[in-house]
């Protein structure tokens, strides 16, 4: 009988698409394509940054002061070629057919490689933040005063609390619903949770994924070989990040899901999987205000 798997692969792609979309944390920060110009070189990009004069005096008899509108195109190198493969053997997935492969390479995305794109993310968030504050936060009022101060930040930057994400942790979630006073309206069920404050959306982050430095795995060497990424020896474990969708673009220049059949294998009976992304995020030099970083001391 002839193997079908390889017929499947375009739908497991679109799967794993899927599967990162819903299950990211740092999804919300979609590309601007508007402001994105031909990728160029390899794995280099441009961004368009874009300057202009203010308002001037309005003379009634020599009229307008003339201005200038400079657009100039920055090359950014995108910094993160990841991949791996896995070789499923042909008798192992004989009897389910696509079964075991599609279980793999879904599992595969949902804990290594969202995860790890959300802490390569969230790392570097936090390095360009515009505001850092380091802190621990046991109290609620503490972590409501806390988390005040940072909208008072976005405002102050012209952000409506409505454009922002408030990313953090189940901890730091559990202090602000104990600051806040509820009541159970007649016919409700009981219930102290929120998706928004104060009209920002919430994302609760996974503490694994949540830190402001990372240290990623070659996986070849003997101490780095089941790869994916670690807590850097200078990093923290985040408590709360305030930004804006516009403040980074995340970037995936390329991700591609491969699948040769044991009769393709050359290396062994087995099915075979490779997985590449190559991927980044830009954090825009004049948008380094709209991020607000408070993490441990």
């Amino acid at each position: 009988m002839p193997n079908n798997l390889g017929g499947n692969v375009i739908k497991f792609t679109r799967n794993l698409d899927k599967i990162i979309e819903h299950e990211s944390k740092t999804s919300f920060l979609n590309i601007n394509s508007a402001l994105i110009g031909d990728f160029v070189g390899v794995g280099e990009i441009k961004i368009a940054k874009l300057t202009m004069d203010g308002l001037a005096d309005y003379d009634r008899a020599n009229g307008f002061v003339p201005g200038g509108v400079n657009l100039e195109w920055e090359t950014r190198k995108l910094e993160f070629d990841r991949g791996r493969e896995f070789s499923i053997d042909a008798m192992d997935d004989e009897e389910h057919e696509t079964l075991v492969s599609a279980n793999v390479m879904a599992e595969f995305d949902r804990t290594k490689v969202i995860p790890e794109m959300d802490a390569i993310r969230f790392a570097r968030l936090s390095e360009n933040a515009g505001t850092t504050v380091a802190e621990a936060y046991e109290d609620p009022a503490k972590a409501l005063d806390a988390v005040l101060l940072m909208e008072e930040c976005m405002q102050d930057n012209g952000k409506a609390l409505s454009d922002v994400t408030l990313c953090l942790t189940g901890r730091m979630k559990t202090l602000l619903r104990k600051a806040q006073p509820w009541r159970i309206g007649q016919g409700e069920a009981p219930s102290g949770n929120f998706d928004t404050f104060d009209e920002m959306r919430l994302h609760v982050v996974p503490g694994n994924r949540f830190y402001t430095a990372i240290d990623l795995m070659d996986g070849t060497s003997s101490n780095e070989a089941t790869g994916g990424y670690a807590k850097a020896a200078d990093g923290a474990d985040i408590n709360f990040m305030g930004l804006t969708a516009d403040a980074a673009e995340a970037i995936q220049k390329h991700q591609k899901l491969r699948y040769f059949s044991p009769d393709e294998n050359q290396k062994a009976d087995a099915h075979l999987w490779q997985f590449r992304v190559f991927h980044d995020l830009i954090v825009l030099d004049n948008k380094k205000q709209l991020i607000y970083c408070s993490h441990a001391a």
